[in-house]
């Protein structure tokens, strides 16, 4: 059978500027690399400025085997109405005479990178594939213009794929029809990920083997929850004493939890700046954890919680967009409402009193987290029919 020619246009990619960049991405368009012909364009938005990041851009390099070619395209600040046109214009003269390299187009993030690839494909003749995470349903259409182009554009894709059944909804409310749209779950590396012992966990890690811990992974931002997590620590202070949080990631919110780590009250909770650390600590990180927490505002199906899940640790999150997709059992964790410090400490307060009395080994079976190979199978079939309705 011959491969499918897959042309993926994503911001969502890592680069020589940030090598550890959406590492969801990387992993499943890997693994979709060993199915297909994949080749990478990834657009970076070129903003003159102190201290730019997207001057030191090499034009192209192979990222797992994946030809990946790093591509500007200029911005105007507070105009984002005209990003997608704009990615379009650049991207169409060096496509035209390669237009018969590619069976599809995947346009991976809703706005701009999918509805450029919607114009893209109508010039171009070719099938469009758009996958949607979560922030660009749920979050980029509260601008109106950006909004009005995805009502426009996203319903004429070939087919529409989300990484979660709640993200469906915000894909129909923009127009999309129902018939159109596939859910493709992101994977998890379980070898990256395995069952891990959780003292074992925290002597490699260095920290004390005897209290009770919760950990957060992720960036430092008030969507994020990190704000309500750390006014929920003095609340579970009271119910837990003695409990710490550990805040792994980096973000606008850095200085807040180191604050609060550095001259906050023993007696009213610890919380633990860890910053960013390497990828191979991640997993430790989490395994080290009595409970793992995300307070997130919206979300489309984060892959920290599914990883949580599979070294085998109990979750306390917010009941938004496809958490309660992974979160589908009581033996694995439970959802609280978003914005909420009280009931966050609540039911952390409820998981860390529980959290051991099931083995990690059970807590990892239950989930039921799909591998990376399984998802790619599934994006492929995606854009399989895609190319076959065309």
């Amino acid at each position: 059978m011959t491969r499918l020619r897959v042309l993926i246009v994503t911001n969502l990619f890592p680069s020589n500027v940030e090598p550890g960049y959406a590492p969801f991405n990387r992993q499943q368009f890997s693994m979709l690399g060993k199915k297909a012909d994949v080749e990478v364009i990834h657009p970076v938005p070129w903003r003159i400025a102190p201290g730019s990041a997207s001057g030191q851009l090499v034009d192209h390099e192979v990222i797992d085997s994946l030809d990946v070619y790093h591509v500007r395209y200029p911005t105007i600040p507070g105009l984002p109405s005209l990003n997608a046109s704009a990615l379009a214009g650049v991207l169409l003269p060096r496509l035209m005479k390669r237009k018969k390299d590619f069976d599809v187009i995947l346009g991976s993030y809703a706005y701009p990178d999918g509805c450029a690839a919607v114009l893209l494909g109508k010039t171009l003749g070719l099938p469009v594939v758009v996958k949607c995470h979560g922030s660009d349903l749920n979050r980029v259409p509260g601008d109106r213009a950006a909004r009005l182009q995805l009502e426009q554009l996203l319903p004429r894709a070939t087919k529409v794929v989300c990484v979660s059944e709640r993200l469906v909804r915000a894909a129909e409310a923009l127009g999309v029809p129902r018939e159109k749209i596939a859910v493709v779950y992101n994977g998890v590396d379980r070898r990256r990920f395995p069952v891990m012992d959780r003292v074992e966990a925290r002597r490699r890690l260095g920290l004390p083997t005897d209290n009770e811990m919760v950990v957060y992974v992720g960036h430092l931002a008030e969507h994020k929850g990190t704000l309500d997590l750390l006014a929920a620590i003095p609340k579970l202070a009271d119910l837990r004493p003695g409990v710490t949080v550990a805040f792994v990631g980096d973000g606008p919110l850095m200085k807040e939890v180191t604050a609060l780590a550095e001259h906050g009250n023993p007696a009213r909770g610890m919380a633990m700046a860890v910053g960013r650390v390497r990828h191979d600590e991640v997993p430790q990180w989490m395994a080290a954890a009595d409970v793992f927490c995300l307070p997130s505002w919206d979300e489309g199906m984060p892959n920290v919680v599914r990883e949580a899940h599979a070294v085998g640790r109990r979750v306390v999150a917010t009941r938004v967009g496809g958490l309660p997709e992974a979160v589908h059992r009581e033996e694995l964790g439970r959802l609280v409402p978003a914005k909420d410090p009280a009931a966050l400490a609540q039911a952390l307060s409820a998981e860390l009193a529980v959290a051991r009395s099931l083995s990690p080994e059970e807590i990892s079976r239950i989930a039921v987290v799909p591998s990376w190979e399984e998802s790619a199978d599934a994006l492929l079939a995606a854009l399989e029919s895609a190319v076959h309705q065309r």
